[in-house]
């Protein structure tokens, strides 16, 4: 009796043993199980990048309100959700209001809610989920207050008037990138923090950005997102005074082939600027200080308008702004050849002072440095002083 008493225990033991098994989720898999209520579709889309940044797309039928996903995954990383029938042909616009983002993470997840109300959707099972919602909490009401604002960019079909628009969301911007700076303080080894850190790296100043960075642990720098941010932040730091200048060609306002090499031996002025940035346009009037201030042959200015999309407007501004003396290029945004790019140029005005022999002396403007001009004024004063005490002798 007692060896049959044991046999069965052990028999007990093995499937429950078993049943453990079947329902725990290995560690590079997620299952997301959902379960929607109201409005009724009988097919869900879930949009995801996996750990090599390679977008993934699954499609999965919805039975009874009921679907299941389920996919390798080594990382949370951020997925956005949609809901749909079969065979219906969506707008983007009509599809972005059936979608919603979520942090999906290996393991077992679970969704619920009604799909007529997006914001509903809850998901369970996600540590990373949880500090998203919390992110997202903080943000809401100033995401609220740009929703007029995005709707007169989007619906301006002039180039010059939308980018116009377009720089009244940069106190909106600053708040939103303060407040992200500090979550991602707040949780320095969170998967949230570094999808944020990719969208804000290059707008914060680079001793900021590397200090950030180095707070996250060594599995979340060598992430897909951790290298992408590594690499922006070798990018920014590649083009910082005592750097060597990035040569560039492009096609100036005439029509005739500029290149930065063209000038070595001389100190090249870069300008990156815009037709449509109020600042921009107040500090090409200090361009003109400094070229009637030094006036030498050994100083060059060389305009850089982010003005592809709109070259009227720009050919308008030279004159009327008078730097239509200088040397004047468009960017290239967008193309190969982007010089905005080159120099990791993300506010406008930069200026980017370089030497004779190639070498940046200094950038002036990067993250709406209210001192540019005055810091710029002291590089060239040191620079041409000799020139100026010789000019006053006579």
């Amino acid at each position: 009796m007692k060896t049959k008493f044991i046999g069965f225990i052990i028999t007990i033991l093995f499937m429950l043993q078993q049943a453990a098994a079947q329902s725990s989720v290995p560690e590079n898999i997620f299952t997301l199980h959902g379960r929607m209520h109201g409005t009724h579709r009988d097919s869900v889309i879930l949009l995801y990048q996996d750990g090599d940044g390679q977008p993934v797309f699954q499609s999965r039928p919805i039975y009874d309100d009921r679907f299941i996903i389920t996919d390798s995954l080594t990382k949370p990383t951020l997925a956005t959700i949609a809901f749909k029938d079969q065979g219906e042909m969506l707008t983007d616009s009509a599809l972005e209001a059936r979608s919603h983002d979520i942090f999906i993470e290996p393991g077992r997840l679970y969704l619920g809610g009604d799909i007529a109300k997006m914001d509903s959707l809850k998901l369970l099972g996600s540590k990373s989920q949880e500090e998203f919602v919390e992110l997202n909490k903080i943000i809401a009401p100033v995401k609220a207050e740009i929703v007029p604002l995005t709707e007169r960019y989007n619906h301006e079909k002039d180039p010059e008037r939308a980018a116009r628009i377009g720089t009244l969301f940069a106190p909106y911007d600053n708040w939103m990138k303060n407040t992200t700076y500090q979550f991602i303080l707040k949780h320095p080894n969170s998967y949230v923090s570094l999808h944020e850190l990719v969208n804000y790296v290059t707008q914060m100043g680079l001793d900021s950005a590397k200090h950030i960075f180095e707070t996250f642990n060594r599995e979340l720098r060598a992430s897909y997102d951790g290298r992408q941010i590594a690499a922006a932040i070798d990018k920014i730091a590649a083009v910082q005074a005592g750097k060597s200048s990035v040569d560039f060609t492009a096609a100036d306002v005439n029509g005739q082939t500029i290149a930065l090499s063209n000038f070595t031996g001389k100190y090249v002025l870069l300008n990156f600027w815009a037709s449509w940035s109020a600042p921009s346009r107040e500090s090409n009037a200090h361009l003109l200080d400094i070229y009637n201030k030094y006036k030498v042959d050994s100083l060059v200015i060389i305009n850089i308008a982010d003005n592809d999309v709109s070259t009227e407007a720009w050919k308008k501004a030279l004159v009327t702004d008078k730097i239509d003396q200088f040397t004047n290029l468009l960017s290239g945004t967008g193309s190969d050849n982007d010089i905005n790019e080159k120099y990791a140029v993300h506010f406008l005005p930069t200026k980017i002072l370089i030497s004779p022999d190639g070498k940046i002396v200094g950038r002036f403007g990067d993250n709406n440095n209210a001192h540019a001009d005055v810091l710029l004024d002291r590089a060239l004063f040191n620079i041409f002083k000799d020139l100026i005490a010789k000019s006053s002798t006579r």
